[in-house]
């Protein structure tokens, strides 16, 4: 069973419907675009003008598929009133690439926690 919290509600899917995949094309290529860019970027290299895209557009490619990848039982605008935003597009990518990979099993509850400091990390000097 996987779980999505949002806000107080909690949704659950037993499984990961085919649906899910059949369906993933659009998120998948956003998401390749996000990376893309994000590596340019880091790299001091000149976007390509199709791996350009707006964050409102991309947000709405990602989220559309998670609403999915839920059974449609939450709306976008629930996840973007309901998702905290440290974990939203991580989230999604983790999913997209669970999905595609058809490992699945590996996700279990939304938003995820995020790794901790461990005490070397945190007591290291600047």
């Amino acid at each position: 069973m996987i779980t999505c919290k949002l806000g107080e509600k909690t949704y659950t899917v037993d499984f990961i419907s085919g649906r899910a995949l059949r369906e993933m094309e659009p998120a998948a290529k956003m998401y390749a675009k996000i990376v893309t860019f994000s590596n340019a970027a880091v790299n001091g290299e000149t976007v390509a003008e199709d791996a350009k895209f707006t964050i409102p557009d991309a947000m709405d490619v990602m989220i559309h598929w998670f609403c999915l990848l839920f059974g449609n039982q939450f709306t976008p605008d629930d996840v973007l009133d309901g998702y905290p935003v440290d974990r939203l597009m991580h989230d999604i990518a983790l999913a997209l690439m669970a999905v595609q990979t058809q490992t699945t099993e590996i996700l279990d509850e939304f938003p995820t926690k995020a790794a901790q400091a461990t005490e070397t990390q945190t007591n290291s000097p600047a």
